[in-house]
């Protein structure tokens, strides 16, 4: 079978699935490229000509040149493409398309863990501080400026409080809210649909916006009547508020709170609800099902971020404050003479 053939294959099988977009964007742009690659670079165009060694020079290959934009992959990048390519060749042997097993034998690049910052109490006030929308351009239209300011502090209330992906917040429908129980239906990876529950002091600020100010934004685009399915943030013209706007929204939080040398961005937002909560210790599968990962080794990524309850830990069992927990009179080690 032709190369190209089979990942075109290979997308149909996921799109059965009902593997999501972002899915199928990934493995088009890892998998074609090699495709080209493996046709100009060794003139082999079928699976059967298919062998382990170009699986490791493709990674090498992607190791050592720059991308189209003339930067350097990052080792998570590289790591990305072998993934959907081990995938990709170990369907193919699945579906007896590869006859020669290869994939037990090929080993995904390693990627270096580096230390990512989160956040601390202290930042967490300057976000919402940094939530409200001011200057000149609400001048006229104070009404505007305060519905905006109460969307920006439930975007970050739910952000940090539920810890859900920007693309799930994106997709939140006024019908995913539940007022009486305190929970957000959130659409998952994987096309999976999660009840996540939502504390107190996070579903205070999404209330208020939703009550108070969400319809006068509504208003805006010329349907006032509040449906189910409509999008739970708007714009300022009441139009569906995009990943893009709350990238935008991000860098503008950014620039206003002046938070240096750390990221400030949703999966930020993310990344701080499961540190702290580690480190509060809740439980791990707890946080687990909050976050949506479907096994523990993500999870516990996360658990090294935080140094606070490592030292906390350390603090408590260090050997130099080690005590003997006998305080009474030696008896000897034995019934013997030493």
């Amino acid at each position: 079978m032709l190369i190209n053939t089979a990942i075109k294959n290979f997308l149909s099988a996921h799109k059965v699935e009902n593997c999501s977009q972002t899915t199928l964007r990934n493995i088009w742009f890892a998998l074609f490229p090699f495709a080209e690659w493996l046709k100009t670079t060794y003139g082999v165009t079928d699976t059967d000509d298919l062998k382990i060694d170009h699986l490791r020079e493709w990674v090498v290959y992607l190791q050592e040149t720059p991308s189209s934009r003339g930067a350097v992959r990052l080792d998570s990048s590289v790591h990305n493409y072998a993934v959907n390519l081990k995938a990709f060749c170990h369907w193919l042997e699945r579906e007896e398309i590869l006859v020669k097993l290869i994939t037990p034998r090929f080993r995904l690049p390693k990627v270096e863990q580096k230390f990512i910052p989160t956040f601390t109490p202290d930042d967490v006030r300057k976000l919402f501080e940094a939530c409200d929308e001011g200057g000149i351009r609400y001048k006229h239209y104070p009404h505007i400026r305060k519905a905006l300011s109460a969307r920006n502090r439930a975007i970050v209330a739910v952000f940090i409080d539920t810890g859900i992906r920007l693309r799930e917040l994106v997709g939140l429908r006024l019908v995913d809210v539940d007022r009486d129980m305190r929970v957000l239906v959130v659409h998952r990876k994987g096309n999976k649909w999660q009840q996540v529950p939502i504390s107190w002091e996070g579903f205070k600020p999404l209330h208020e916006y939703l009550t108070k100010h969400r319809p006068h934004l509504a208003k805006l685009s010329g349907s006032p009547m509040m449906r189910k399915d409509d999008p739970v943030f708007l714009n300022e013209d009441g139009s569906v508020l995009t990943a893009a706007g709350i990238k935008s929204l991000f860098d503008r939080i950014k620039r206003r709170a002046n938070i240096e040398g750390k990221r400030v961005s949703p999966h930020q937002c993310r990344r701080y609800m499961a540190t702290s909560q580690l480190a509060g210790g809740r439980s791990p599968l707890d946080v687990q099902r909050q976050m949506g990962h479907t096994t523990l080794t993500m999870t516990n990524r996360y658990a090294s971020l935080s140094v606070q309850q490592l030292r906390e830990s350390h603090d408590q069992f260090s050997p130099l404050r080690a005590k003997s927990s006998d305080d009474g009179e030696s008896l000897g080690s034995g019934y013997w003479e030493e």
